[in-house]
């Protein structure tokens, strides 16, 4: 019999369909009555347009549609172009690389073609990503198939989840740096993220008029900085993005490059967990090896394509791998110097070795018919292809500056702009100055050779960030003590070589730590494949041992995060727990202040002004001015020498030459002495002449005069000293004190010398302008000079040269002719 409750819960099939519907609509209705009114209630206490979740989701979006255009494009590209197949995680990290360098290609192109406008931040990446979107869908389509294939044979985590913890904690803590502008580094904001903003000032790429050497130089990840920097919003939006960009390269390095290396390097290496090793390497977590809007962690993602295209490319000479290698070579060189220099020679030595190795084959006979004469064409294809694909870094400076490889050949070639010290200044007091390298001898080769196994364990990073503590990380070096036992690694020896190459190379020519980032997934695969299989083969005691090594490791990198050394922001960590709790304090508009000094700099100067910077190293970081920009700083830039201009109105007339309408200078009366002292007499004289004068910050601003500068000009120069390395006492012209504080050339001797201090305080009557040595006890401070000069600069110690006043004569004061 049937059961009361069963008949009345029948009904009629259509009565109980609409009741059904009613009790979703009634539900639907009452949870959007609580979006409502949770809404209301939240928006009283910070309004929802406000909240940060709005700007964050599209920095999120415009990452992820670049980088799917950009996967699709090399996707294509490896299928339609070079007709290659790989395994799924191979093929991901190489179509990434790929892509973006053709994203890049491709804003270097609209660049030259001044195309920089609002309308291409939003219309190249949709445009790129609907020309790719019917392959991109059906690859993952593929993509999806495999994963369906996989699953079932795919063993549980177990312990490993351990290590998937620990990754996706590294990741989290790294992208908690992410989310402030405050955590880019000082280079970026003068160099990387600058010249994003210059182009995009410009609204095109165009030379730089005072020769500003890091236009030349190899600095592709500009291009894809400069698309962040079109979006229309506050600087705070452009870093971020920029820096969102870094981040996403950075993963997909670490998550699916790492695991395709480790792969290829120990046979069914479980990818799910193996990139976990990258943050065996705490470095990363500390300024300035972080994600923080440099290079580096781009350079490392080519490294990655690099070395998964040349295990293929090694082994018959494959002309299509061999063309794919030339290509991510190149890619990688146009990154950056340091990563060219350590990535690249290896594997292009390689594949001249290997044709070698198959042309002596040849000849005796011994070689697979099929491979035909690849011994002798794959190096020269590898060769074309990669001066062919980074031709647009090598044929713009040719065709900008008149040298390649602008300044190295500015002499021979007679490239523009190149002062007539140029040259001089390039050799003496960049290449031989700055750069940290041992010295060309034995003892520096020797120093060299033992960077290759202590490179972790001495820093060899700026004293203020860490002092003498080592955290780059070891386990790559630790855990070669264990590779001569293992059977079947000739690939992990390959990859040890490219790392000991690298290093090699990088402490020759520059050893700073964080030019090492462009190695570490090469030395995080090779740490995951020995661990693997050691673990795999060595049983109980070597896995007990290895977990505690690894230990070790952890916990004595666990403090690495929590170092307060950042040169802008001391601790980015602190600055976004401020970012996140200022909607809170109501902080709405302040929260997004970022190189407001900068901004503020600009901002007192009309929008189509060119603004000369005249600025000490330590402030170089000049980025948010969103002015045209001219660097007079004589390291960095080989066409502005105002030592040469021989007068202050030479100055005015040089500047207005190359468009220059404000000048800036911050320090005001103060100069970092790498200059000459004929040029700080002169350009600090011209500043007095400047319109419009006004002080910001520590620094002053002034308009540069249309009509010429009438003040008589005298270039009679006291000089009071006692050094031998700064000129003589006695009277000079102001061109005779060209000389640049490094280098071998000293002063020539003053027309008129001056024995005895007397003699000296003599010549000041007849005096324009007077140079006073600092520190010289018999000399002290004349009367004359504090009665007769005004101070325009004090120039710091530099190099040989002591510390400096240089003092001009008072208007109104006339100098004693000096007698015939």
């Amino acid at each position: 019999m049937e059961s009361v409750e069963t008949a009345e819960s029948v009904g009629p099939p259509a009565q109980s369909g609409r009741l059904a519907r009613l009790r979703q609509a009634l539900v639907t209705l009452a949870l959007v009555a609580g979006i409502g009114v949770f809404g209301w209630v939240v928006h009283q206490h910070y309004p929802i347009p406000k909240w940060l979740f709005w700007r964050y989701a599209g920095y999120w979006l415009g990452t992820l549609v670049v980088g799917m255009a950009s996967y699709g494009l090399g996707h294509v590209a490896l299928h339609r172009v070079f007709r290659v197949r790989m395994p799924l995680l191979e093929h991901a990290m190489v179509s990434m690389a790929l892509g973006v360098y053709g994203f890049e290609i491709l804003m270097f192109i609209i660049g030259l073609l001044g195309l920089y406008r609002t309308a291409t931040f939003f219309v190249l990446p949709v445009a790129l990503l609907a020309a790719v979107a019917l392959p991109l869908y059906q690859h993952a389509l593929h993509i999806r198939r495999v994963f369906a294939r996989s699953a079932p044979t795919r063993p549980k985590l177990g312990p490993a989840a351990l290590a998937l913890a620990f990754g996706l904690l590294g990741l989290g803590m790294i992208y908690f740096y992410v989310i402030t502008p405050s955590n880019i580094q000082f280079d970026s904001r003068w160099k990387h993220l600058a010249l994003a903003e210059q182009y995009v000032v410009q609204g095109a790429i165009r030379p730089a008029v005072e020769g500003w050497v890091f236009t030349a130089r190899p600095h592709f990840t500009s291009y894809l900085y400069t698309w962040a920097f079109l979006v229309p919003g506050r600087l705070f939006d452009k870093m971020t993005l920029a820096a969102h960009l870094e981040f996403g390269l950075f993963v997909m390095t670490t998550v699916v490059g790492i695991p395709a290396l480790v792969r290829r390097l120990v046979p069914r290496a479980d990818p799910r967990w193996i990139w976990a090793a990258r943050f065996l390497f705490p470095g990363v977590l500390l300024y300035d090896s972080s994600v923080c809007g440099g290079a580096d962690h781009v350079g490392a993602m080519f490294g990655t394509a690099v070395v998964l295209v040349l295990f293929r490319a090694l082994r018959d000479l494959d002309l299509r791998y061999v063309s794919l290698l030339g290509v991510l070579c190149a890619a990688a060189a146009l990154t950056k110097e340091t990563v060219a220099i350590m990535l690249v020679p290896a594997p292009l030595a390689l594949v001249v070795i290997r044709g070698a190795m198959l042309g002596v084959q040849s000849f005796r006979g011994r070689a697979e018919p099929n491979l035909g004469r690849r011994w002798l064409v794959a190096p020269l294809l590898l060769g074309g292809v990669g001066l062919a694909a980074s031709s647009p870094l090598w044929l713009k400076n040719l065709l900008f500056y008149g040298d390649p490889f602008y300044p190295l050949l500015g002499a021979k070639l007679h490239a523009h702009p190149f002062t007539d010290q140029a040259a001089y200044r390039f050799k003496y007091g960049y290449a031989e100055g700055l750069l940290w390298k041992p010295t060309r001898d034995l003892k520096g080769l020797l120093q060299t050779l033992v960077a290759l196994v202590d490179f972790s364990f001495v820093p060899n990073d700026w004293p203020k960030f860490h002092g003498k503590v080592p955290v780059f990380g070891s386990m790559f070096t630790l855990l070669l003590g264990c590779l001569p036992f293992l059977k079947k690694a000739k690939r992990i020896w390959l990859v040890v070589l490219l790392v000991h190459v690298g290093i090699f190379i990088w402490y020759s020519v520059h050893h700073q730590d964080r030019y090492l980032q462009a190695l570490m997934p090469y030395m995080a695969a090779v740490t995951a494949a020995i661990a693997l299989s050691v673990w795999r083969a060595f049983g109980t005691g070597a896995r007990v041992a290895l977990a505690t090594l690894f230990g070790l490791q952890i916990v004595w990198g666990g403090d690495v995060y929590f170092i307060q050394t950042h040169a802008h922001a001391r601790s980015p960590l602190k600055n976004s727990i401020d970012l996140l709790s200022a909607g809170f304090e109501k902080k709405h508009d302040a929260r997004f202040g970022i190189q407001q000094h900068w901004q503020e700099v600009g901002q007192a100067t009309p929008p189509q002004s060119r603004l000369l910077l005249h600025i000490w190293p330590d402030h170089h970081a000049h980025l948010g001015t969103m002015r045209h920009t001219v660097l007079d700083a004589y390291l960095w830039q080989f066409g502005v020498e105002y030592g040469a201009a021989g007068s202050t109105e030479g100055v005015r007339t040089m500047l207005r030459d190359l468009g220059v309408t404000h000048v800036f200078a911050e320090p005001d009366k103060e100069s970092d002495g790498a200059n000459s002292i004929a040029a700080d007499l002169l350009f600090w004289d011209f500043v007095t002449h400047l319109r419009e004068r006004k002080t910001i910050g520590q620094g002053l601003l002034g308009k540069v005069p249309e009509e010429p500068i009438q003040a008589p000009f005298d270039d009679l120069t006291a000089v009071l000293s006692c050094t031998a390395k700064a000129p003589a006492k006695g009277l000079f012209r102001v061109r005779d004190l060209r000389v640049l504080p490094f280098g071998p050339i000293g002063f020539p001797a003053p027309f008129k010398p001056a024995k005895t201090k007397d003699e000296a305080e003599a010549l000041l009557a007849h005096a324009h302008f007077v140079v006073l040595e600092e520190g010289c006890k018999e000399i002290g401070k004349p009367a004359g000079v504090t009665r007769a000069f005004d101070l325009v600069t004090h120039r710091r110690r530099y190099g040989p040269f002591n510390a400096m006043e240089l003092y001009r004569r008072r208007p109104g004061l006339s100098a004693i002719p000096l007698p015939p």
